[in-house]
């Protein structure tokens, strides 16, 4: 037969349990309160969304002017047509294009905070489409050519493309625009 059990014994191991049970209820119920805290939507109240919005909204619609701006400004033949000079040389054309589009782009940087991702996503692609098209435009030249030929040259790969990525950032601004007010 087996011992008896000493009453002492089951009085530490009801009250360890007992311990126990009310340690993991109260983490919880602190873990409860927790979760149905962060879960909430934060509650503009009714006077101050209205202001929120009154000064998002003409943020937002600034933002889209500046991105407008700079697609614009990028677009190979307004680009072009702005810096091209006869006396440069093709390679200075270039570097002078590649250095304006990385300099318009580092100014309108702050602007995707005010955009959709997918906007800022397709301003940047036409950024770098661009840039790349300048590239392309000028590996097959000559060190010597003339700016003009690299005028030609890009004008040559803008027909090849079709539609740039540009415009089709260009359209995307405009959607989103409309859809603001």
């Amino acid at each position: 037969m087996h011992p008896p059990v000493e009453l002492p014994y089951l009085y530490h191991l009801s009250g360890g349990l007992i311990l126990l049970a009310a340690f993991l209820g109260g983490a919880f119920i602190l873990l409860r309160y927790y979760l149905k805290q962060t879960r909430k939507p934060i509650l503009i109240p009714p006077g101050q969304a209205s202001d929120t919005v009154k000064i998002m909204l003409p943020l937002r619609l600034q933002a889209y002017e500046r991105l407008v701006l700079f697609l614009e400004r990028i677009h190979p033949s307004n680009l072009v047509m702005r810096l091209n000079a006869p006396e440069l040389s093709a390679v200075r054309l270039q570097a002078l294009l590649l250095k304006t589009i990385r300099e318009e782009f580092e100014y309108n940087l702050s602007q995707q905070l005010y955009v959709s991702a997918q906007a800022w996503e397709l301003v940047k692609n036409a950024k770098e489409e661009m840039v790349l098209l300048i590239n392309c435009a000028a590996t097959n030249l000559d060190e010597k050519a003339a700016s003009a030929e690299l005028v030609k040259t890009i004008f040559e790969l803008m027909v090849e493309k079709g539609k740039l990525p540009v415009e089709n950032a260009l359209e995307m601004i405009r959607k989103e625009v409309n859809t603001l007010g």
